[in-house]
């Protein structure tokens, strides 16, 4: 029991005599404040110890009462205090900080608290982990790379100077930071990689990408979309984040977003042929048909709808959205074109008409030109109209009927009589009886004063005439055979006489003879006249 009294008494004395030992000048020890006085601040050492340190070394710092700091011993003053230094504490611990962090080429985090004449003034102790309150290094505007008051930065530490300020460089941590990310991307860099990078230039051709650490690379128009794209501007924006596959290193960095998606041509091919029906939506419009997009399992492509494929007739109106169905009229996979029709899945208006010519159709007169009149023909079993040619000379039976006035936007009855590829003739007055077959068996043997209409040439076999019956302009036709000279002997507006010999059902034509004519007129005069001498007068009238 003595044994373990005398061991107590033994540390005791030994805790007593290491709390008064006195301090070694220079280091560095832990104090809490006690007293603010106007020129020092008392501090507590340790049991029954206290120290003192000049209040302007502290003020800044807006320390207080019982808080717990760090500073340097410098020895004793005549008042029997401790005198030391919390600036030298501060001056030690960031020397030996900062020394240790150029050493190991790491950074320093500061705030921007201000500036001065050519620098930024940086505080790095509170970010320290020292515990030693603020501590200003200065970073010079030179190497300040954009750098913000009341912000915090990363810098790397350039050196200590004379008077004892710590130089500080953001540019050599972005430099350092800018190859340790080229390091990584470089890596990773290679044909089919898939990376992301930023947008930072954008042009009608061509956007270029920022993979960090100063590696660029360019996406072309047509590596953005399996669709055509006119401009690089319609999907893309500065400053866009995006995933890009990587086709090629060199001769630049050449970046596809439409590679991230496998091609959908080849997919088309195995899901469409000739002849299919699709839907689609209207992406463009353009002077010579719209762009359809076509859905192919998960991608899209686009294809041409030509305007001449749009309607078998009217112009086609088409907005930029629009839903609609066509037909595949060629698929050529090298090109990467897919043509569509609307005309395929529509029934050809054509067609109908030249297979009913016979039908009585209703149209609206929409054009007046010379010699003909323009309609618009009614094909209902298409659902459409069709432009279609009324010539004037189709309005009525007779040459003076084309004085009959259509108005434009009247409604008449017509009947189709030819169709040539896209033109259709049609005929007003072959829905009426044939009224020149009438005629003509009204006045067949009668004769005419008749006037040429056309001055005929050696080919003709036909000499066209004019003549009136009853107020009724009517055309007739006098063959080669029946006139009394060589048919070019003929001029326009030349008058003759003939007689009515029938109807032409091929031409719908009346037929008549000047020779009949001739003959009947001088039968009648010259009744007693032997055949031989009719015959003499016959040849004598036109030579």
């Amino acid at each position: 029991m003595q044994q373990e009294k005398t061991d107590i008494a033994k540390e005791i004395e030994k805790y007593l005599s290491i709390q008064t030992e006195e301090p070694k000048k220079g280091k560095i020890l832990k104090c809490k404040i006690v007293e603010i006085l106007d020129d020092y601040v008392i501090v507590e050492l340790g049991l029954k110890t206290e120290g003192k340190i000049k209040k302007s070394e502290i003020e800044k710092e807006k320390l207080k009462i019982g808080q717990e700091i760090q500073a340097v011993m410098l020895g004793r003053s005549s008042d029997g205090l401790y005198k030391l230094s919390y600036k030298e504490a501060k001056e030690i611990k960031m020397r030996e900080y900062l020394s240790e962090l150029i050493q190991k080429r790491k950074s320093v985090i500061g705030v921007v608290v201000g500036k001065s004449k050519g620098f930024y003034e940086v505080d790095v102790g509170d970010f320290s982990g020292l515990g030693i309150g603020s501590y200003i290094a200065y970073c010079p505007f030179s190497l300040a790379e954009d750098i913000k008051v009341g912000f915090h930065y990363e810098f790397m530490i350039k050196e200590k100077t004379q008077d004892g300020r710590w130089i500080l460089s953001r540019k050599d941590y972005l430099q350092i930071l800018q190859e340790e990310e080229r390091r990584k991307v470089l890596e990773q860099l290679k044909t089919s990689a898939i990376m992301e990078g930023k947008i930072i230039l954008v042009r009608d051709a061509y956007a270029e990408i920022d993979f960090g650490g100063g590696i660029r690379g360019k996406i072309l128009r047509d590596d953005i979309a399996w669709t055509r794209v006119e401009s690089c501007h319609d999907f893309l924006k500065k400053g866009d984040v995006i995933k890009v596959k990587i086709l090629e290193t060199e001769p630049f960095i050449r970046a596809s977003i439409k590679h991230l998606k496998g091609d959908p041509w080849a997919e088309l091919i195995e899901k469409f042929k000739v002849g299919d029906i699709v839907e689609g939506e209207v992406s463009d419009i353009k002077s010579f048909g719209v762009f359809v997009k076509i859905k192919v399992n998960d991608s899209e492509i686009e294809a041409l709808l030509p305007f001449s494929e749009a309607s078998w007739t009217e112009e086609v109106k088409f907005e930029k959205g629009q839903n609609i169905t066509a037909s595949i009229i060629n698929i050529s996979p090298e090109q990467r074109k897919v043509t569509l029709s609307l005309k395929k899945i529509l029934p050809n208006p054509y067609d109908i008409i030249e297979k009913t010519k016979d039908k009585e159709r209703e149209a609206i007169v929409s054009e007046i030109e010379k010699g003909a009149y323009i309609v618009d023909l009614l094909v209902e079993e298409a659902n459409t109209k069709i432009k279609a040619i009324l010539p004037k000379n189709e309005v009525s039976w007779f040459l003076n009927g084309e004085e009959i006035k259509l108005d434009i936007g009247e409604k008449i009855k017509v009947k189709p009589i030819a169709v040539r590829g896209k033109k259709v003739f049609v005929s007003k007055r072959k829905l009426e009886e044939d009224e020149i077959k009438v005629l003509a068996n009204e006045i067949k043997g009668k004769i005419f004063p008749a006037k040429v209409l056309l001055t005929p040439d050696k080919r003709d076999r036909f000499l066209i005439v004019a003549f009136t019956y009853n107020g009724k302009l009517i055309k007739g036709i006098i063959p080669q055979d029946e006139l009394s000279g060589r048919i070019t002997n003929y001029s326009k507006d030349e008058e003759i006489k003939a007689e009515v010999l029938g109807y032409d059902v091929k031409s719908e034509n009346i037929i008549l003879s000047e020779n009949k004519a001739i003959l009947s007129e001088a039968g009648s005069k010259k009744s007693g006249m032997s055949l031989s001498s009719l015959f003499d007068s016959l040849s004598n009238s036109k030579k």
